[in-house]
């Protein structure tokens, strides 16, 4: 079976990115099963530090051992915007796949140094590493507007190059436009900016978080311009709250929690399934 690397390294080479899901409940969990199952894909599980503490590193890496021998495709974990050292070790210790270290409110060469660290540990058992270089803002939910970016918030093409140098981290999380969150108006990636990285760090895995609600021709051009892994969150979390409260309205007297949580997981995969057509990840073989 495929590590993350060879996949990420498809990616790139034939134009297609990987999604990945963050989750925080089991249904979600089982959508995205689903959506592999159906489409036989490969697909990275995210898990934020909140989302990691909740479900339990040890737990969520067994369901993932459990799915790929009952589904006998590749799936992934990540830990992602990991800042707590500790934490993120434990992750590499537990079996996740890679982990990002979110150094980006640390000055350039702070950021560098603790994201080396990471390596030197997470490399002895070949856990990918991602880096974040600028300020990716935001946070989940469905917000009236935009969050206004500056210059600095955005990643510089030359410190990429020499972030990239300095570290040798496998993947970067790179500021183009995007923020966490969705909003009323359509989100603006800076295509130049990212192909001005992209050719920079040729041999790094470019990463596009805050990718929910962007437009499928903004992330087709993306993709074609070097990303080759697109983090969705915020629509999976509004899809499980949507759901869940349209059982609620309609099913008041109801106590059993999987007859209110069924609808959540079919929706959630529908919906995982429509981004990995959109990211045109290619199936497995």
């Amino acid at each position: 079976m495929k590590n993350l690397k060879n996949i990420l390294q498809d990616a790139r080479k034939n134009h297609y990115a990987i999604g990945q899901f963050n989750i925080s409940t089991f249904e979600q969990l089982k959508g995205i099963f689903g959506a592999v199952n159906a489409l036989r894909t490969p697909v990275i599980i995210g898990t934020s530090e909140g989302e990691a503490k909740f479900l339990g590193i040890e737990e969520i890496s067994a369901l993932i051992k459990i799915a790929e021998k009952k589904y006998k495709i590749p799936f992934f974990l990540n830990l992602d915007h990991g800042k707590d050292l500790a934490l993120i070790k434990k992750a590499v210790d537990c079996g996740y796949s890679a982990v990002h270290f979110d150094g980006s409110s640390f000055p350039f060469e702070e950021n560098a140094r603790y994201t080396k660290e990471v390596i030197k540990y997470a490399r002895k058992k070949s856990v990918l590493i991602e880096g974040e270089l600028g300020a990716i803002k935001g946070e989940s939910g469905i917000h009236q507007k935009k969050v206004i970016l500056t210059e600095d918030d955005l990643t510089s093409p030359e410190q990429a190059k020499k972030f990239a140098d300095l570290t040798n981290v496998d993947c970067l999380a790179i500021a183009v436009g995007t923020t966490h969150g969705m909003y009323k108006e359509e989100k603006g990636i800076d295509f130049e900016r990212l192909g001005n990285i992209s050719c920079l760090t040729m041999k790094k895995f470019l990463v596009l978080h805050g990718g929910s609600g962007i437009s499928e021709e903004d992330i087709k051009k993306a993709i074609d311009l070097g990303i080759v892994k697109i983090n969705i969150n915020t629509e999976i979390r509004l899809i499980w709250r949507d759901c869940l409260e349209k059982k609620l309205r309609e099913n008041q007297e109801e106590t059993k929690p999987y007859k209110l949580l069924a609808d959540i997981k079919d929706a959630i995969q529908k919906k995982v399934e429509e981004k990995i057509r959109m990211f045109e990840t290619r199936a497995c073989k």
